[in-house]
């Protein structure tokens, strides 16, 4: 296994540790026990975590990718499902700039005089290039279409620009954002936050179920499976997702659309 892959057994073994269930988990019904937990984590933390820090993927939007459909003015292209390979899609970023495959050097050029630049620098250039790209991206700014994506939930695109004008493509590519499905496509950067949403969960799940047998009188003694700690890290949820809401519209977050402008 890679040193950078985030396994989630081990993640596990951390909040067995953190919430001090070492003594208890061994005596736990097996559908309380951590098997559940990673279940928890899957179905509960990463559907939450992935609505503020989704995954984004590459996805080439043409006839073999999507149903095309005429509404009033607009195109749309409808994903197919059988195309998403099992992902849940989320959302759509923008179109990926960064990939000239398929038409999508056709967009740019769209946009104004000339978005790419034909030419690599090297050692010897490298201000000569950084000079000629900002020249090319302050010329198409003074022609730029404002072209732009609009997602409608669950699966519907339309590209179009100013105007509400179709840009009508067979082949471009887009960024999709989609839930994520395990752990290693979360930046370590926020794992931190991750565990302690999914240490939440674990409790709140344990909370809950325990909660029905705690102080129970058997023939033998009473109940006590000391709750409370149990329940205080459940009720932190709150805290975590707040601070989710406040920093996910950062520059941490490569899956929302962020410009920083500077003034001098």
């Amino acid at each position: 296994m890679s040193v950078n892959t985030n396994d989630i057994s081990v993640l596990v073994d951390k909040i067995e540790r953190r919430l001090g269930l070492l003594m208890l988990t061994p005596h736990l019904p097996e559908n309380l026990g951590k098997k559940e937990w990673v279940s928890v984590i899957e179905n509960d933390t990463m559907v939450t975590f992935s609505r503020y820090y989704p995954r984004k993927i590459p996805f080439v939007v043409n006839d073999q990718t999507c149903w095309r459909k005429k509404e009033g003015d607009k195109t749309y292209y409808i994903i197919k499902d059988e195309c998403l390979n099992g992902n849940k899609l989320l959302g759509v970023k923008d179109i990926n700039w960064q990939d000239t495959s398929a038409d999508n050097i056709s967009v740019g050029q769209t946009a104004g005089y000339g978005y790419y630049v034909p030419e690599f620098g090297g050692y010897e250039d490298t201000l000569t290039s950084f000079m000629q790209f900002q020249q090319a991206a302050d010329i198409s700014s003074m022609y730029n279409n404002q072209i732009f994506v609009e997602f409608t939930y669950p699966n519907k695109l339309w590209i179009g620009r100013a105007g509400n004008i179709d840009v009508n493509l067979k082949s471009f590519v887009v960024e999709l954002l989609v839930q994520h499905t395990n752990l290693q496509t979360i930046s370590p950067t926020m794992m931190e936050t991750f565990e302690a949403l999914a240490q939440c969960d674990v409790a709140r799940f344990l909370v809950n179920n325990l909660q029905y047998v705690d102080g129970l009188e058997t023939a033998y003694m009473q109940i006590d499976l000391k709750l409370d700690a149990l329940r205080n890290e459940a009720e932190k949820r709150d805290n975590v997702i707040e601070t989710l809401q406040n920093s996910y519209v950062s520059a941490s977050n490569d899956a929302i659309p962020y410009i920083i402008t500077v003034s001098g």
